[in-house]
């Protein structure tokens, strides 16, 4: 029950990332002395954090002597894994949060479970079981409801790009996680796997500000409560996770953890009173989605 319960943990943190990352990018009163903070800075400060606590851990496993030989297989296979998770998908899932909102995004990148079974099993040439077409049946069924979700004052169609972007980050998190599992098994480390996997999308993504911004980046402007709590929320994510992975089956740990798409709704009612309407659609829709992942990876 330890890892089930390490999960559970890792959805919570994860949920008050996602709803503090909404709170700072869209503030629902404008402050001049506190400007919105633009998504690609939000990415850069949970890098930040990320890359802080891994290579920390990573220096205490060297001092120990319990790292294993890098290969550079498995070195290309975690800076691919990076890249395509951390650094393609994280920016796409925070431009998501920006413009549908965190219960919607949360929502749609649930379909990261479909897209990564759909890789292994083109991998492995296997044709889907029963139970795994029934819960791609229902989660494509979760999503269409969350799309369509509005409320009253909404108009139906929803921001379309915010969309693409949540379903594009669910497949470069689905590539991302199949690179460093593959990255694991030639260098079993999940520490080493993680601080090369945000070391590197950290280098790249404070290029890709220096070069898109004409100013250097407003980094002080990153150091306030929300933006920080955000960061150390997401960073004690997926430091949990891996430790519910260490102790309960992965399909375990898989579904426990994406409860967060409830509870970001939860804390969005919490702390984003005002903004973050919840539609029936979107909560049965949420619900399918949840039970259509739990029959694929179950199945």
């Amino acid at each position: 029950m330890v890892g089930e319960l390490f999960a559970l943990l890792a959805a919570v943190a994860f949920a008050l990332s996602t709803v503090f990352s909404r709170r700072y990018m869209a503030p629902l009163v404008p402050d001049p002395r506190r400007p919105p903070v633009p998504p690609d800075l939000g990415v850069f400060a949970t890098m930040v954090a990320n890359a802080v606590l891994y290579v920390g851990l990573l220096l205490v496993e060297a001092a120990r002597g319990t790292l294993p030989p890098l290969t550079p297989a498995a070195l290309g296979l975690f800076v691919l894994g990076g890249l395509c998770g951390t650094f393609i998908g994280r920016n796409l899932a925070f431009l998501s949060v920006h413009r549908i909102g965190p219960a919607r995004s949360t929502a749609l990148r649930l379909s990261n479970t479909l897209f990564a079974a759909l890789i292994g099993l083109v991998a492995l040439r296997e044709l889907p079981r029963p139970w795994q077409i029934v819960g791609a049946a229902l989660l494509t069924t979760g999503l269409w409801l969350v799309i369509r979700s509005h409320t009253r004052a909404e108009a139906p169609a929803r921001d379309g790009w915010g969309v693409v972007a949540a379903l594009a980050s669910a497949v470069a998190f689905a590539l991302g996680d199949t690179a460093r599992r593959g990255g694991l098994v030639l260098a079993p480390s999940p520490v080493l796997g993680a601080a090369i996997g945000v070391v590197v999308p950290l280098l790249v993504q404070s290029l890709w500000l220096l070069r898109t911004r004409p100013a250097r980046p407003p980094v002080r402007g990153l150091l306030r409560f929300d933006v920080v709590a955000g960061a150390l929320a997401h960073t004690a994510a997926i430091l949990l996770l891996f430790f519910a992975l260490q102790r309960t089956a992965v399909a375990n740990a898989a579904v426990l953890y994406n409860l967060q798409v409830l509870l970001v709704i939860l804390f969005g009612r919490w702390l984003l009173p005002g903004d973050e309407e919840t539609p029936p659609a979107l909560v049965v829709g949420s619900v399918l989605a949840l039970l259509g992942t739990a029959a694929v990876l179950f199945g």
